[in-house]
């Protein structure tokens, strides 16, 4: 069972005078995060747009592609979902996550082909109606069902963390291309950290049932999250676990950056980004069932 975290409990309460709601403050992280990455993008030059990015295959531009498409769709099933249908589409199948991932990233490389001149005009109107939308959310209520093809239906105030995940992920994934000792925006990682048990709910790819479960503990700074995994499924919460098979302590950025595949483990460990006790074939394995997007 993926744990709702205590923000969810509350996202439509209003706040005291002169305060902002934890979804409105959000929503001013992934408005401000989009307006970061227009301006950083506009200052790259022809070549630097076809470096290769963080991101396997994808080069630059691909990223920009897919962060284009991903507002384009958000914005169209947030408007439907006011409309009252947060339905899948007429034929729809749930997709094997390892095909989905290898369609969508030939879609964005293909629509970037399609958007060759113009691409930061499609980013700029992608952004924009996707943020008109927020504000037309910020009037009713965003606890709103619309449609996300990896989540179902799913609320508003969901889908605004996920467009956060989404610019502060790839915003790293351009930048390391240019600068080294690239980080993750601040304000994106608590964020990113309250939604990772879902995240990994998305991504997890199940395995044979273990013999004996495996016990994880992730300390990310400002908090513990404890994980079983049976192989077939697995569950996550905040707490601690009495006999962790394997012990991971990291900064909430390299935590992330882990487990959203930025960082392997050989290489976190290495770098001392990651602290670990316990046998790191448990890491690897983790590594295996957790395989990004």
């Amino acid at each position: 069972m993926l744990m709702p975290l205590a923000w969810n409990r509350n996202i439509g309460a209003v706040g005291m005078a002169g305060e902002i709601t934890e979804v409105e403050h959000r929503v001013a992280v992934a408005k401000r995060l989009a307006a970061n990455i227009r301006k950083y993008l506009g200052e790259l030059t022809p070549e630097q747009w076809e470096l290769p990015s963080a991101c396997a295959e994808w080069q630059v531009q691909d990223v920009v592609s897919h962060l284009i498409g991903g507002a384009e769709r958000q914005a169209g099933s947030m408007e439907r979902g006011r409309a009252g249908d947060s339905n899948p589409p007429a034929g729809f199948a749930p997709p094997e996550p390892a095909a989905l991932s290898a369609t969508n990233a030939q879609r964005d490389i293909d629509r970037r082909n399609e958007m060759a001149g113009h691409i930061l005009q499609s980013f700029d109107a992608s952004y924009e109606k996707l943020h008109h939308e927020f504000d037309q959310f910020g009037e009713s209520s965003w606890d709103t069902l619309a449609w996300h093809v990896r989540r179902g239906a799913m609320t508003a105030a969901s889908y605004v963390e996920l467009r956060i995940q989404e610019l502060a992920i790839h915003d790293w994934d351009i930048r390391s291309a240019f600068q080294p000792n690239a980080g993750l925006d601040p304000d994106c990682v608590p964020v990113l950290i309250d939604m990772s048990p879902r995240w990994l709910g998305m991504c997890f790819r199940p395995s044979e049932r273990l013999p004996k479960p495996v016990a994880y503990r992730f300390d990310t700074g400002s908090g513990i999250y404890k994980m079983i995994v049976t192989g077939e499924a697995f569950e996550m919460d905040v707490g601690e676990t009495p006999q962790a098979d394997l012990s991971l302590s990291a900064t909430g950025e390299q935590y992330l950056l882990f487990t959203y595949g930025r960082l392997t483990a050989t290489d976190g460990i290495a770098s001392g980004k990651l602290m670990v006790l316990g046998d790191t074939a448990h890491l690897g394995q983790f590594e295996v069932w957790f395989k990004g997007l």
